[in-house]
């Protein structure tokens, strides 16, 4: 009777735990949230990938619904949260070059409702999350690759003026230092609203970004989005937003010059590409709480019931990769207990081309959080001062909490590794 007592209140949490998917900085591809997480390798194995499982000392239970995971490129680390259902405060911090977990302690933490309510800016290592009718920050510049020794503190940037209930539908992305806001209320199909992130701004109109595909412009829904990381130290100037209608995968351009918010000069691709959006397919599998991660050209998606679909080719410089298609890999995360929104599709179609590259354990050592780069202003003409990274990155500790020094406030259990399909 007790065995059974027991086995019922650990129903629900088997019932909404959920996976995902990461990229390290040699772009090999990771699956966590299993019995076994594992390394599947680059993108020119996956046809049949060479699975490799990680340690398991130290990992997180991988019992949350709204589990993210993000790559702190300059540091060829992930920092995981909301794994833990029964400790939100709680950030689980994996090195790839060390194969070695830590937890991370915080304190005033926020309650994610979304797969998509948290970005780690890519330049300062801080991370935000849009939760609790709010945006807060945690400094992780500090942490780098493993935990240190005492709480770190979350702090309250702000709320927007159109925040009202937005933290049950948050889904962000990072493109060039500004953070994109898609699916928020009474903003315009084919717009999303941006917080510029060195100066702690709400752009106070919504960024709109044209259709170059020739269809309509992507809903104002909530979904899922993730960025494009640069083959290299540059900030991401691409992402992917996929709304909760699977309408299609819509890949975003943003670009402002570091030096000034005022230019577009210097962008990695045409300067007709900016504030632009071409389209992939949506994802075969059509599932409200699965998770996505992309690599400077490929895009996956793993459900919630630990399959795993890919794109091995998603983008280029500025677009979309033209007849790009989705392909499911003949291999599944076991031991995946599933989430609660879930929903049954036709499998993957035929693969695009895949990039170059085998398969190998993990990146080597860390990089230096410290390394050059340059902030950026607002991506339509915030009224913000432009400085170097090494300036308007930086954040120090003041009266209210973080604040950036530019002015602006800143007070922000199933055996197996997996089965081959």
């Amino acid at each position: 009777m007790i065995a059974s007592l027991a086995l019922a209140a650990l129903l629900p949490l088997l019932a909404t735990a959920v996976p995902c998917v990461q990229f390290d900085t040699q772009w090999n591809l990771y699956a966590f949230g299993g019995s076994q997480d594992v390394n599947l390798g680059k993108s020119s194995s996956w046809a049949q990938p060479q699975v490799t499982p990680l340690t398991s000392t130290g990992r997180p239970p991988w019992t949350g619904n709204t589990t993210q995971c993000l790559l702190s490129q300059f540091n060829n680390a992930m920092y995981v949260v909301g794994a833990d259902a029964s400790d939100a405060s709680k950030i689980y911090i994996y090195s790839f070059a060390g194969n070695s977990w830590s937890t991370q302690s915080t304190s005033s933490a926020p309650s994610p409702q979304t797969r998509s309510a948290s970005v780690l800016d890519h330049d300062t290592n801080v991370l935000f999350t849009y939760a609790n009718g709010g945006l807060s920050q945690l400094d992780m510049s500090a942490v780098t690759t493993a935990a240190s020794g005492s709480a770190l503190a979350w702090e309250g940037v702000s709320a927007p003026s159109w925040g009202s209930g937005y933290a049950s539908s948050a889904t962000a992305a990072q493109a060039s230092n500004h953070i994109m806001y898609f699916g928020a209320p009474n903003t315009a199909a084919g717009s999303a609203q941006i917080f510029v992130v060195h100066y702690a701004y709400w752009q106070p109109t919504a960024q709109n970004f044209a259709s170059r595909s020739g269809g309509q412009a992507f809903p104002d829904l909530a979904g899922q989005a993730v960025s494009f990381p640069v083959d290299g130290e540059g900030v991401p100037t691409q992402l992917v937003y996929i709304p909760s209608d699977f309408s299609a995968s819509y890949v975003v351009n943003h670009w402002t010059n570091p030096s000034s918010y005022a230019s577009t000069d210097g962008s990695p691709y045409a300067s007709n590409l900016i504030n632009t959006t071409t389209t992939l397919p949506a994802p075969p599998t059509k599932d409200a709480n699965a998770a996505y991660a992309a690599s400077y050209q490929s895009l996956v998606q793993i459900t919630t019931g630990g399959e795993i679909n890919y794109i091995a080719n998603a983008v280029g410089s500025g677009s979309a990769t033209s007849g790009a298609s989705w392909t499911k890999m003949n291999y599944a995360l076991a031991g995946v207990s599933g989430g609660s929104s879930a929903s049954a599709s036709a499998s993957g179609s035929a693969t695009g081309s895949a990039s170059s590259g085998s398969a190998s354990a993990s990146g080597t050592g860390s990089r230096s959080a410290s390394a050059s780069g340059t902030a950026s202003a607002s991506g339509s003409g915030a009224a913000a001062a432009s400085s170097s990274r090494a300036a308007a990155g930086k954040v120090v500790q003041g009266g209210m909490g973080l604040v950036g020094i530019a002015g602006a406030a800143v007070v922000a259990a199933v055996a197996g590794v997996g089965m081959l399909l």
